[in-house]
């Protein structure tokens, strides 16, 4: 097991922390902790619940790189709830729920800055009826 634990922790960045109180490292440092108790036994599946919640941009940036990085280098599916359009990004793909019900479905292709548009443009359909706001960016 602890051989485990030192190769995940080298993996996510956080060797350096292993032998810390929780109360002697940041939040993102926190997010990669939980993340390595999850991957310690290498599931194929991985819920995240606003997995950037509580962290600045650079932690929930290296937050989401290394969850894409695990992602396609173990194969692990990731399944993630969040209302950040930037963590969302990150994804293949998002699934848009409105009230309790599907609402739309997009998918990332090659490009994220352009998908991410994607999801910033659904995102002010998603606050009203689709007459209240022009699909067309100016």
């Amino acid at each position: 097991m602890k051989q485990k634990a030192g190769a995940i922790a080298e993996k996510l960045g956080i060797t350096n922390i292993m032998k810390k109180r929780t109360y002697e490292i940041s939040g993102g440092q926190m997010q990669r902790a939980a993340i390595a108790r999850a991957m310690i036994h290498q599931p194929k599946l991985l819920l995240a619940d606003e997995p950037t919640g509580n962290l600045d941009s650079k932690a929930s940036k290296d937050v989401m790189e290394m969850l894409e990085s695990i992602n396609r280098e173990l194969q692990t599916t990731m399944m993630l709830v969040t209302h950040e359009p930037l963590a969302a990004s990150y994804c293949n793909r998002v699934v848009f729920i409105q009230d309790g019900r599907f609402y739309s479905e997009i998918h990332r292709g090659d490009n994220r800055q352009a998908f991410f548009q994607k999801i910033i443009d659904t995102l002010s359909l998603l606050g009203g009826n689709a007459n209240d706001l022009s699909s067309i960016r100016v």
